[in-house]
């Protein structure tokens, strides 16, 4: 399966007609350039569960990092690391 089916199938689990209007998954892009993603863990199994930042540099345009803020799963990285940060959420959610 691959990482965004995964990130599909998570988020929906949790739809009910009430969490999603309250708790949007974002994906954007970012004027570095890159993405940013922004996963909401408020309501969910992982709200509590503690990440430890995470800085990926490889050089100017490959790079991630993840942190948790405010209840969300946050993920910015370069142009080609999209699936990364999605991967790195992934990992994560079920370890």
């Amino acid at each position: 399966m691959s990482n965004l089916k995964w990130l599909e199938d998570w988020y929906e689990s949790y739809c009910d007609d009430e969490w999603e209007h309250t708790h949007s998954l974002k994906i954007e892009s970012i004027d570095t350039p890159g993405w940013r993603v922004t996963i909401p863990l408020l309501e969910t199994e992982l709200e509590d569960k503690p990440l430890q930042e995470i800085i990926i540099d490889r050089d100017d345009n490959d790079w991630v990092r993840c942190w948790i803020k405010d209840g969300y799963f946050e993920g910015a990285g370069g142009l080609r690391n999209l699936e990364e940060m999605i991967q790195i959420f992934k990992e994560w959610a079920e370890g």
